[in-house]
């Protein structure tokens, strides 16, 4: 090959490179504005990606070339994908998932480059044929109910409003609800409380008990009553928690330490030592639930060892 035949083909042999290093362009994607799906069968609904999509283009890549994909928001980055690298074209919604939801919808050409955009959904149920209910249920390590406890749920959307308020417990210890406590990839919290009645069950007898338990004479046998015994909450029974509840037995003081006459701990928290509970700290909130049904907590009322308590004070 002549040396002016050979730098014509190097030279197109890197123009070629360029050319096909060119494309940096992302496709334009356009999502519809907002969309409504009703639950039907088993309470839930599927959808496809071009459900809403209103248009898709490219610079470069023919439109039956460029690949689409679609996610709930905040459940993941990226052009949406399975574990082998095919894009998931479809969303499936619940009861559980009542209300205003999000979805990305994104697009990507040969080239890789990639654009996304969001779509408003409104999940509702035209047929009300289904009743997709969850309940907070707050009880006692007795099983019963616990009134008026204070729930509040707080999180945060990567699109919408943050959460926050509060709701209250019936006299079975319940809070129903229908659909699900926030749009669907929110991180929230669920953290009871209840703060009043501070001498409910409260006695003399509770605190000999407590006495037993500090001399090793009789322990108490359950770590929702060690929890109980700690009345200054400072994660140990001590022969000041015995002070603490005297004293509020005899009037000197009309509250406990840090404003709560209840402790609460997610009902499924398996304690590793059954014979102290505060190590690992217990925990007091249930966080990011993996569960749109039910969410449980066992009470405890402080200085209360023996479960004389009314829970429906």
């Amino acid at each position: 090959m002549s040396r002016p035949l050979f730098l014509f083909f190097l030279l197109f042999l890197f123009s070629g490179s360029l050319s096909a290093q060119a494309d940096t362009v992302p496709p334009v994607l356009v999502c519809k504005g907002s969309i409504n799906l009703s639950t039907f069968s088993l309470c839930q609904v599927n959808a496809w990606v071009t459900d809403f999509t209103e248009s898709f283009s490219d610079n470069a890549t023919a439109t039956q070339d460029i690949q689409l994909g679609i996610r709930k928001m905040c459940l993941g980055t990226g052009f949406p994908a399975d574990s082998l690298g095919n894009p998931l074209t479809s969303v499936t919604f619940t009861g559980h998932e009542w209300g205003m939801q999000v979805v990305e919808v994104w697009a990507k050409d040969a080239a890789g480059n990639s654009a996304s955009c969001i779509t408003l959904v409104e999940v509702t149920d035209d047929s009300q044929s289904c009743d997709p209910f969850f309940d907070i249920i707050v009880k006692t390590p007795l099983v019963e109910g616990i009134l008026q406890t204070a729930l509040d749920v707080r999180g945060r959307h990567c699109y919408f409003d943050t959460v926050d308020y509060r709701l209250v417990t019936d006299l079975s210890g319940f809070w129903y609800g229908v659909g699900g406590l926030a749009p669907t990839g929110t991180k929230f919290t669920i953290t009871p409380s209840k703060d009043t009645n501070y001498l409910n069950g409260v006695t003399t007898y509770d605190l000999a008990l407590i006495q037993k338990h500090i001399l090793g004479l009789q322990l108490l046998d359950s770590p929702y009553k060690i929890i109980a015994a700690d009345a200054n909450q400072d994660g140990k029974v001590t022969s000041f928690d015995i002070v603490v509840l005297r004293k509020l037995i005899l009037g000197y003081t009309s509250k406990l330490p840090n404003g709560k006459s209840w402790r609460f701990v997610p009902y499924d928290y398996v304690f590793p030592d059954q014979t102290d509970p505060f190590q690992p700290p217990f925990p007091e909130r249930i966080e990011e639930p993996d569960s749109p049904f039910s969410y449980r907590f066992t009470g405890v009322k402080i200085g209360d060892v023996d479960y004389s308590a009314d829970p429906g004070q």
